[in-house]
């Protein structure tokens, strides 16, 4: 709903018509609104999308190198050490020697990381789910369904 100024309800300006009608703006525009949402929430809990990506990829690996993490996390390895010796200040990281290779540093998740990423998720899902409250279970997962087939199309090439 807009006021007589040009504003919505919540301040922000009222996109064109013609802007509404394209896809790839509604996507931005989306896309942006989760952004600050995630960032806001993780910002709350000290953390960066980089520290979450890292502890995310973590639960899913179990344990990897740190070189391999920056290259799952999109990372420079060099700028990854900050990243890891934040997360192992915190309690929820340790790093050890790789038996494979003593070179290298092995990753895994502590006890209080499983936690925090369990909490971290959750919190997650409540922003996603506060998004898409307004659709129907039908329209979610036919939304669904939509963005991963172009996921598919144009990142996962």
């Amino acid at each position: 709903m807009a006021d007589e100024g040009g504003k919505s309800e919540k301040g922000g300006p009222i996109p064109q018509p013609e802007l509404r009608a394209s896809t790839g703006y509604l996507l931005a525009r989306l896309g942006a609104e989760s952004r600050r949402r995630w960032a806001r929430m993780l910002t709350e809990h000290g953390m960066t999308p980089h520290h979450y990506g890292a502890l995310m990829t973590l639960d899913n690996l179990k344990l990897t190198h740190q070189q391999r993490l920056a290259e799952l996390i999109g990372v420079d390895p060099r700028n990854a050490v900050s990243v890891v010796d934040f997360l192992e200040r915190r309690g929820l990281i340790e790093r050890t020697r790789d038996p494979a290779d003593r070179r290298r540093h092995a990753i895994a998740l502590t006890a209080e990381g499983r936690t925090v990423i369990a909490g971290l998720r959750r919190t997650g899902e409540g922003i996603e789910q506060d998004m898409l409250d307004g659709l129907t279970d039908d329209e979610q997962a036919a939304l669904h369904v939509l963005l991963h087939r172009l996921f598919e199309l144009t990142v996962d090439r």
